[in-house]
């Protein structure tokens, strides 16, 4: 009985792979079971719970990091990160601040983790250490605590979801130390490039400089968020247009008809922040915090973290085999479903653009035969009717022959044709 069993339900239950169920089968209810208020009672529970988001800012001294963080947050944060003197140190400094930002009972725990003296010195040749052995550090820690058996509760989260890359708006295109750097964390981060102070820029100046930004990026293959991350990004397609950001920051406001604006006063005219013609500003905070800021922290923990813990894996002695089954089998078994699909497709219309000439072939053949015998049945035809005037011509000959013969002459015929007959 198990052996017939299992002959009439052959692949009906495939082996899904390691921790993974088997497809589940869709049924129809008979009556409403309240399922959809699970999507409300999840939103109740994640609204309570506090949402956090960890930035790293990055750029030389005097491209306005501090004002624009206060700006892009809408508060007064310049106490917590003041940039130290660039003489003050030798060193890039690291220098995390903690925040927590509340709007319509929403928490978000906020942290910035300021760079000072990063690219401010003659020498830059280890200004990415700190910051790469901060980010390393952080992923170290959320290691540890998945590994510590007395962890039960959520984790706290304080690896870098997103680095803030400020370039300064000079026109000549990315410097080295911009090209290192930006490669650089974009391999153990999501990186955004900024392009600070865009108030010292005409329009066309900022279309050309960005376009000979994005050149770079792809001639150094550079991985921006959220372009490079597609599978992990879901709503942003029309934010992509925009980078890299060109973005200003204030601390003062202006009044610009009847309303009080963020802005920069010149004696030309005011620059207002929040102003999408005079800036990207809207559409980095767009990014930030209503479109991805989910996407930043998952893709933080999807690729880049545990990018980290499979090197760390592996250093360890662990075989790349196992890796790849602890981090990439869905992917892999999706790849080979996918690859055995084209596979299936290319052969089937191989076979079909075969039978297809075969069916072509015994046309082209069948019609040939066909055009032989018709060519014979006409000959054939043509044969018969020439055959049929030679009789009819004859038959006349007889006739007229009969007709003008003396009627003792063809008694004299008959029976000497009778004769003839015996004889035989």
């Amino acid at each position: 009985m198990p052996l017939e069993f299992a002959h009439q339900h052959s692949g009906q239950f495939p082996d899904p792979g390691p921790w993974r169920h088997p497809p589940a089968r869709p049924l129809e209810l008979s009556a409403p079971l309240g399922l959809e208020t699970l999507p409300v009672q999840r939103f109740s529970k994640v609204r309570r719970a506090a949402f956090a988001l960890n930035l790293m800012v990055v750029g030389e001294s005097g491209l306005g990091k501090t004002t624009f963080m206060n700006t892009l947050f809408n508060t007064d944060l310049k106490e917590e990160i003041l940039p130290k003197k660039i003489h003050s140190t030798q060193t890039v400094d690291i220098q995390p601040s903690y925040y927590e930002l509340v709007e319509d009972g929403v928490l978000l725990n906020l942290c910035i983790v300021d760079t000072p003296g990063f690219g401010d010195e003659l020498n830059r040749e280890h200004n990415l250490t700190p910051l790469i052995q901060y980010i390393d550090q952080q992923y170290e820690e959320y290691m540890a605590a998945e590994r510590h058996p007395g962890v039960r509760k959520a984790i706290p989260d304080t690896r870098i979801h997103a680095v803030l890359y400020f370039i300064a708006p000079t026109g000549h295109g990315l410097k080295e130390l911009d090209v290192k750097a930006l490669k650089t964390l974009s391999q153990k981060a999501n990186v955004i490039p900024l392009i600070a102070k865009a108030d010292t820029m005409t329009a066309e100046e900022k279309v050309a400089f960005k376009s000979l930004l994005m050149r770079d990026l792809e001639a150094h293959e550079i991985k921006t968020f959220p372009s490079s991350y597609p599978e992990q990004v879901d709503g942003a397609e029309e934010l992509m247009k925009y980078i890299p950001f060109s973005v200003i920051g204030s601390d003062s406001y202006a009044v610009v008809g009847n309303r009080r604006v963020r802005a920069r006063s010149y004696r030309w005219g005011v620059v207002e922040v929040e102003n999408a013609e005079h800036s990207d500003f809207v559409h980095l905070r767009e990014l930030l915090l209503a479109t991805c800021l989910h996407d930043l922290v998952e893709s933080t923990h999807g690729v880049h973290y545990h990018e980290h813990r499979a090197k760390a894996l592996r250093s360890n002695g662990r075989p790349a085999s196992i890796l790849e089954c602890d981090d990439r089998y869905e992917s892999q078994i999706e790849g080979t479903r996918l690859q055995t699909r084209h596979d299936m497709e290319r052969k089937e219309e191989e076979i079909r653009q075969k039978f297809i000439e075969k069916v072509q072939d015994k046309e082209i053949a069948l019609r040939e035969r066909e055009e032989r015998l018709n060519a014979t049945k006409s000959d054939m035809v043509a044969e018969l009717e020439h055959y049929k005037v030679l009789l009819e011509a004859q038959q006349r000959e007889v006739d007229e022959l009969m007709a003008n013969s003396p009627p003792n002459s063809m008694s004299s015929m008959s029976k000497s044709s009778s004769k003839l007959f015996k004889a035989k």
